[in-house]
């Protein structure tokens, strides 16, 4: 919605109320069409609380324009809200308090002039349209209701003196006002914090990790902003819940929060689709305070891991993570791909259950969306580690115990993301792996003397595109391919082959009476029958 201030105010048709204005508090008008009503010591009101009361007015008579003279001395405002309508409870104030954020500057700066326009008309999107005009230089029509907001004489004389230091008369919140200030003041910051979530899914930053996205857009940084302002409101501090409550609440929690602040959504973009934005991005909020670890497999590894498969007799017990907090990051290549995650999160943390905590493994699903409408796809899913002698296919078994909508999709999705992912924790687990610890982001130089400003600031945002990584595996395979492998063309025996590379439990120690977790990577069966 675009905001527009006109300096020539356009006229409506002029209308007439017969009736004597009746004399009212500020806080006991009731507004009907052709009602004429006086405010007694205007002075004694902010101009922000007439400007929205003439705005509330026009809002319950169905978008009539309400004419209120006074609203400072020697000026009157014609408002009209079109088809906006006022909503219930705190609502209502809410879309008040935005008009008034909107329009207060231009306001501000017609009242300043020193030879100032004799009418200023602002209009906010289609519906919204405002009416500024001094009394002696310009005729502001009536409206469908008059509102006279009377002034103390001395303060009146004194105005046109002290309006260029003081254009607007400003109180002292009440105790009410100053919530509904700092409520307004936490929409912004959250709207902020959207808008820069939202920019993660522009091209600039695709070949990215969604977690440095986050970062590289400052929406880590404006999310840090709302959640402090936040502290005065939330019965809990966001904060504390990034850092303990499983990603699986959290998703749920902000969604409800973000519908909660912004019921209407912002312009072009829906409630429900903010709602998502808020949702993806306390992931990595989460992810961020927890102090997440990136881990890239090699493109080798990544080859390994898709030719491996888990045997049916691994158990849960067996997977480790490597850190508390952890993000595997898939080949790039396959991001854009039909079913594949280009980010695969773990946290480990504790659920609250019928039987008291529960230890899990939550897992978070970042996939490039299908739909044209949705840029991102994030799922969720939280894994028990409880029974550390059930198998993972078992665990997976449970968590699709309940059939649901499109279960077979999803399902599908799961056991790939999981098994990739598992894939690559048991790699780490059964054997030494190659790692390497890179610290582009950490390492970056950040000083840089003879650069100017602009440049230094190109600089500094090109080092929050880097980021630091675990990367896993070597650069290359002894045996990257089969294809090219002969068979001897005997029958009725086992020919010569390769066997794929698996994770299963082996047993060791005295008599084969104690198991272990082993990796056996890719083996040649029968190597005399390949003919070589």
């Amino acid at each position: 919605m675009q905001d527009t201030i006109l300096t020539d105010a356009a006229q409506f048709p002029r209308k007439t109320h017969g009736e004597p204005a009746r004399i009212v508090d500020d806080d006991s008008i009731e507004f009907r069409e052709g009602e004429h009503v006086t405010i007694r010591d205007g002075s004694s009101l902010s101009t922000a609380g007439v400007v929205s009361i003439a705005v509330l007015g026009s809002m319950a008579l169905a978008g009539k324009p309400v004419r209120c003279s006074g609203v400072l001395p020697g000026v009157t405002l014609l408002v009209s809200t079109g088809a906006l309508r006022a909503p219930g409870g705190n609502e209502a104030d809410q879309v008040i308090d935005d008009i008034w954020g909107r329009i207060r500057p231009g306001l501000v700066d017609w009242l300043t002039m020193r030879t100032s326009p004799a009418g200023v008309t602002m209009a906010l999107g289609s519906d919204i349209r405002l009416e500024f005009g001094w009394d002696d230089r310009h005729r502001v029509c009536d409206g469908a209701m008059q509102i006279d907001v009377e002034h103390d004489p001395a303060f009146a004389a004194e105005y046109p003196k002290r309006r260029r230091q003081h254009p607007l008369v400003e109180r002292s919140p009440e105790p009410v006002d100053r919530a509904r200030k700092q409520e307004t003041q936490l929409r912004g910051l959250l709207v902020t914090a959207l808008e820069k979530s939202i920019q993660t899914n522009d091209v600039l930053y695709a070949r990215l990790p969604a977690s440095v996205r986050y970062r590289a857009t400052g929406a880590l940084t404006a999310w840090r902003e709302f959640r402090k302002e936040a502290e005065a409101f939330a019965p809990s501090s966001l904060a504390a819940m990034l850092k303990t409550d499983p990603p699986t609440m959290l998703v749920r929690d902000y969604a409800e929060i973000t519908r909660r602040l912004l019921p209407h959504g912002v312009e072009d973009v829906p409630p429900e689709n903010l709602a998502v934005h808020a949702s993806h991005s306390v992931v990595w909020q989460a992810f961020d305070e927890r102090h997440g670890v990136l881990y890239e497999p090699t493109p080798a590894l990544h080859r390994l891991l898709d030719q491996a498969y888990i045997a049916d007799d691994v158990p849960i017990g067996a997977l480790e993570l490597p850190v508390e907090t952890l993000c595997i990051i898939p080949e790039p290549s396959r991001w854009a791909q039909t079913g594949e995650s280009e980010a695969i999160a773990l946290f480990r943390g504790t659920k609250a259950t019928a039987n008291g905590r529960s230890r899990i493994i939550s897992v978070v699903t970042c996939s490039r969306s299908a739909d044209a409408r949705r840029s991102m796809v994030v799922d969720a899913l939280d894994l028990s580690l409880d029974d550390p002698g059930k198998t993972i296919r078992e665990l997976l078994d449970d968590a699709f115990s309940e059939p649901q909508p499109g279960d077979g999709e999803i399902r599908q999705h799961w056991r790939h993301a999981l098994d990739y992912a598992i894939k690559m924790l048991l790699y780490l687990t059964a054997r030494d792996a190659h790692v390497v610890h890179d610290r582009d982001y950490s390492e970056a130089p950040r000083e840089f003397s003879g650069l100017g400003k602009r440049k230094r600031v190109e600089r500094l945002a090109q080092i929050e595109q880097l980021y630091d990584r675990h990367i896993v595996g070597p650069a290359i395979l002894d045996r990257e391919s089969t294809d090219s492998l002969l068979t001897d063309g005997v029958h009725h025996e086992v020919r010569g082959h390769w066997r794929r590379p698996h994770f299963r439990m082996q047993p060791h120690g005295p008599n084969s009476s104690l198991r272990k977790l082993a990796f056996i990577g890719p083996t040649i069966v029968r190597p005399d029958r390949l003919g070589l």
